[in-house]
């Protein structure tokens, strides 16, 4: 489990001063995630969540892991949703949260809290018609805990939104030199002038102990009590690791490595990034499902300790 006091520390002083580079941000990064998301016609992630939906009004959402609520003010701003609950760990990023909220009148339609999503033991039941992760799930040490509390928590024809990181693990970073190839390959490519070290180290923010905790578990994990009704892979995998050691780079650079990456990707190489929608699974597969997320990581956790007892005895 990561150390929850280090990681809200981190994102309280984060939101306050960005201090890893936000690949997404570039005017031509996005512009290619646009084109990766609907090739005939370009849009952001929730436009095109908008057009899936036809446009379908959702009574009350519930956002997984806030951060500072620019997704919560989007979804009602936009008409997607008439009421929003929210909530994150970082104790200072929903207090800038709510003074946004103040700001634009949006009271009482948005409801900020504070709460550890590795234990949401507090999420109603048949409650929401849309829950969102924007880039908070790969934050989730306990996966099973969180999914089965959002199948149980969404209403019958509810939807689950998810946009984010599904690359590797942190683990798999620290015991795979071979994953970061690739990579490396691409980075010693780049003029030494335009490179903020001799070489590229795993995007693994050092601070942050959540990062990409469980992150390659994802979508098997989704897979287990949800069905994906659309999913739009849009790349990162090359971008989101080189952009955290490249200085502001120039556009001919952005555009060399789009080029790179799309030729990475035809190549076979995942995508590390995603946005899929899905609904919980019905009758007995839903029951099927609750019980998986209950009782394997139990019999994992089990297995692990017999394991570890094993030596001992035979010594």
């Amino acid at each position: 489990m990561p150390d929850l006091d280090s990681a809200r520390e981190f994102w309280d002083k984060e939101i306050v001063e960005q201090s890893h580079t936000a690949w997404m941000a570039h005017p031509l990064v996005r512009a290619y995630i646009n084109r990766s998301i609907d090739p005939a016609r370009p849009c952001w992630p929730m436009e095109w969540f908008i057009a899936l939906t036809g446009r379908r009004r959702f009574q009350r959402a519930l956002s997984v892991g806030c951060g500072g609520g620019a997704m919560e003010r989007d979804l009602v701003v936009k008409s997607v949703c008439d009421s929003v609950d929210a909530f994150d760990a970082s104790v200072h990023s929903l207090v800038l949260a709510r003074r946004a909220v103040e700001r634009e009148e949006m009271g009482g339609r948005i409801r900020y809290f504070a709460a550890d999503f590795n234990e949401p033991l507090f999420l109603p039941r048949r409650t929401y018609d849309l829950v969102v992760f924007h880039q908070s799930m790969h934050h989730v040490a306990k996966l099973e805990k969180v999914l089965r509390a959002v199948l149980r928590s969404l209403r019958p024809g509810g939807l689950l939104y998810v946009d984010e990181y599904v690359g590797p693990s942190r683990h798999q970073w620290d015991q795979n030199a071979a994953l970061l190839a690739p990579h490396q390959e691409a980075y010693q490519r780049i003029p030494r002038e335009q490179r903020a070290a001799d070489a590229l180290l795993a995007p693994i923010q050092a601070d942050d102990p959540s990062e990409a905790f469980r992150s390659g578990d994802i979508l098997e994990q989704l897979d287990v009590g949800f069905r994906t009704l659309a999913r739009r892979d849009y790349g990162g995998t090359l971008l989101s690791v080189l952009f955290a050691s490249i200085p502001p780079p120039t556009d001919d650079l952005v555009s060399q490595l789009i080029a790179a990456e799309e030729q990475l990707l035809r190549s076979g190489a995942p995508s590390y990034y995603t946005l899929l929608v899905a609904e919980p699974k019905r009758g007995a597969a839903k029951w099927l499902a609750s019980m998986n997320y209950l009782l394997l990581p139990k019999l994992k956790r089990l297995a692990r300790e017999i394991r570890a007892r094993l030596p001992r005895r035979r010594r």
